[in-house]
């Protein structure tokens, strides 16, 4: 079976065991099958914002940096960004030698390194990244030379438009999004029963999503530190 747009809206009207849709009508919609479209979308983007690290939201950007400017933007589509990931990419010709970034606090940036923004050509290999407060990104110190920085985010779902758009979400989940979609079908129609039973079971759809793609641990580093133990003889 197909995945994509028109596959799963179909799936949700068959549920209400109302006319399906084709490629050829799909943009002329009427009626409850709109809102079996609408609800398609709503479904997904309730699993995607239940969780900010879902896999298959995962993203990587990389910037060409600008010679003399501090402030930079992260992508429209970024949801969150994981500032432990900012790393300058090795570059021979530009004597970049690679490597991860200190993270920055803004306070910090803002009593100790505000005044680079005011000068000129005190600018190097940038050190550490911070978040500035409109939820972008700065160096310290801003860039000499145009080097490439990179990072990784996690993006914000597409919604779904056209017949033929596939969900970013695996196939495997198809269940989750349609009960999802169900249950908005059923809360449009005003049915709440049926819409609590539906939306239930949605929830537990998303419960087990994130036990087996989002809350893992990888491994655990024990911080003990062994210290020797002081033998005491029984004659003292």
């Amino acid at each position: 079976m197909a995945y994509t747009y028109l596959d799963i809206t179909n799936e949700v009207i068959a549920r209400f065991n109302e006319v399906a849709l084709t490629s050829s009508n799909f943009t002329a919609a009427r009626g409850f099958q709109i809102q079996c479209k609408n609800a398609v979308n709503d479904s997904i983007d309730y699993i995607n914002t239940s969780a900010y690290s879902w896999p298959f939201n995962h993203a990587t950007q990389t910037d060409t940096l600008v010679a003399g400017t501090t402030r930079y933007s992260i992508p429209t589509t970024a949801k969150h960004v994981d500032y432990d990931t900012f790393r300058i990419i090795k570059d021979d010709s530009l004597g970049a030698s690679g490597g991860n970034l200190n993270l920055l606090d803004y306070k910090d940036y803002l009593n100790s390194h505000i005044t680079q923004e005011d000068e000129t050509n005190v600018g190097s290999v940038p050190r550490s990244v911070f978040r500035t407060p409109d939820n972008n990104y700065g160096l310290y110190p801003y860039p000499d030379k145009a080097y490439s920085l990179k990072y990784e985010y996690y993006a914000y779902t597409t919604t779904l438009s056209a017949a033929t758009d596939v969900p970013v979400i695996p196939e495997q989940y198809r269940a989750v999004i349609v009960d999802g979609a169900a249950a908005y079908g059923y809360q449009y129609r005003g049915e709440t029963n049926q819409f609590q039973l539906n939306f239930q079971r949605f929830e537990a759809g998303i419960k087990n999503m994130r036990s087996l793609l989002s809350n893992r641990v990888d491994y655990v580093r024990s911080k003990m530190i062994a210290r020797p133990l002081k033998s005491a003889s029984i004659f003292s």
